[in-house]
């Protein structure tokens, strides 16, 4: 089900989103910059990643992104991030079926590229694919890999930045660094967090009512 909403509160939504990502992948590429190789080979949470597998894995984004939208896709299957995740995130969805496959891109990935052009992906690519970005409209629709459905790009970017964000923390407390991310990356993905959560369940646990949490949400 597509969300209807007027188009100028979608194309400031859409902007700050773009905002936020850019802001963020500047993090990733100044933490980047000055990291040693041993750092780089820190163990993180994410089970037989290291730091330099997490900043392979998502420096995927700003390098695909950096090209020029594609053209519009068909409108009949469109969904929302939140329908996205949810499949993603099914017992049999792919965040599972296809998690594996996935790690070992990763990690092998990792071994081929040298840690200047990781930094590279983030501080070169990214700005480029946020400029490339803020040229299309906020409701231009793009197929979801992996999902066959398609999105409007503000709800694509919805899940860029919650990736953004979630492997960013990945990161900065594999090297036990204060956790800092940008607010308004923060918020957006807090907010589409909620929104994947049982309404009814998430409310009755946050607010003391309930000690069933409906968590995790994303594998």
């Amino acid at each position: 089900m597509r969300v209807v909403q007027h188009s100028w509160v979608m194309d400031d939504i859409y902007i700050a989103r773009l905002d936020a990502l850019q802001e963020t992948w500047q993090v990733w590429a100044q933490l980047g910059a000055d990291l040693t190789d041993e750092q780089w080979s820190r163990p993180t949470r994410c089970s037989g990643w290291d730091v330099a597998a997490v900043y392979t894995h998502h420096s995927e984004f700003p390098r695909a992104l950096s090209a020029p939208p594609p053209m519009p896709a068909d409108a009949s299957n469109a969904v929302t991030a939140v329908e996205v995740l949810r499949r993603f995130n099914a017992p049999n969805g792919v965040a599972h079926t296809m998690a594996q496959m996935v790690a070992d891109q990763a990690i092998s990935a990792a071994g081929q590229l040298t840690r200047s052009e990781l930094v590279e992906r983030f501080a070169v690519h990214g700005p480029r694919a946020v400029h490339q970005l803020r040229h299309a409209a906020a409701t231009t629709l793009v197929p979801w890999p992996a999902s066959g459905a398609v999105v409007m790009l503000s709800e694509a970017m919805r899940i860029v930045v919650m990736e953004a964000t979630v492997h960013l923390l990945d990161v900065q407390r594999a090297l036990e660094h204060r956790p800092f991310v940008p607010t308004a990356a923060l918020s957006d993905t807090t907010h589409l967090l909620a929104e994947l959560a049982p309404a009814v369940e998430f409310i009755e646990a946050a607010t003391g009512r309930s000690t069933h949490l409906p968590l995790p949400l994303l594998r």
